[in-house]
């Protein structure tokens, strides 16, 4: 059974048809479903989300979390908060999915989408459970637009190829809603060819080798040292750069889906297009 069918058949076996009940105790156990619901949600319905959705460096809606209870996805604490609707994640701890179904609170599962059809699935699914499947038209709506506006922006051009390239070689490739934004954008992704799932792991001859034109990074504290980092200051690499530089994206608008999606895409192309005029120049 796919994401979708599961999806929608959870919401209707709890809510029974399409925004018949509104609820007004939202708990959400999971980073994806937390960014999701505050997207979605009527004001003032959402109680609790994930603590992790109030880190700005996880979550690019994590200004929204102001006032509210934040989880770390145990029962008992969604328990004390007596929700009348709690979303959680495939990867929510599955006890605590099984000690709230057994307690009968109506849970529902968001998965992760991998494709633009299932973000708009996704959306309206869980719109439509929230009582709220106008916004998440909306939403989706204003999605369309951008990249609708993206597409005659790249009005059919190739811009090469490129690589997503993170600390310790990983990378993404297929399906994944990156490899979607990047190809829709006029680029080719790399790790494609070379048979990278859609996460996975490269090693610097490969990248070397494979000569991506563009080096996309994911960008995530950026500013705490690693030697997982190090990958990306290998001297190899540097020299094989040059002076173009990579091409940084912050990570948590690319992991969900949504409208962040639309920005990420705008920000890759904004930095092409400058390179593309400098070199012109």
């Amino acid at each position: 059974m796919n994401m979708t069918r599961l999806f929608i058949l959870s919401f209707m076996l709890i809510s029974g048809p399409a925004d018949a009940v509104v609820p007004r105790r939202i708990v959400s156990m999971n980073l994806c479903a937390d960014q999701m619901v505050l997207q979605l949600a009527a004001p003032d319905t959402v109680v609790s989300v994930s603590f992790l959705t109030a880190d700005p460096e996880e979550s690019p809606v994590a200004h929204l979390t102001e006032g509210l209870n934040l989880n770390a996805g145990q029962a008992e604490e969604v328990v004390a908060l007596d929700p009348d609707l709690i979303v959680t994640g495939r990867y929510t701890t599955t006890a605590a999915k099984i000690l709230l179904r057994s307690l009968d609170y109506p849970v529902i599962e968001v998965d992760v989408p991998l494709t633009f059809a299932a973000v708009r699935a996704t959306y309206l699914a869980l719109g439509a459970a929230l009582g709220r499947t106008s916004q998440a038209e909306q939403l989706l709506d204003t999605l369309d637009r951008r990249f609708a506006a993206l597409d005659r922006r790249v009005g059919g051009s190739r811009f090469g190829s490129m690589l997503i390239l993170d600390a310790n070689g990983f990378t993404v490739g297929r399906p994944s809603l990156v490899d979607q934004v990047l190809s829709r954008i006029g680029l080719i992704n790399i790790a494609v060819q070379l048979d990278v799932g859609d996460f996975g792991q490269v090693t610097m001859e490969a990248v070397l080798i494979a000569k991506p034109d563009h080096l996309v990074r994911m960008a995530y504290r950026t500013n705490a040292p690693s030697l997982a980092n190090l990958t990306l200051s290998h001297p190899a690499l540097v020299k094989y750069l040059g002076t173009k530089e990579t091409i940084s994206v912050p990570q948590s608008w690319l992991n969900c889906g949504g409208p962040y999606l639309a920005s990420a895409a705008e920000k890759v192309l904004d930095a092409i297009e400058v390179r593309q005029q400098a070199s012109e120049q």
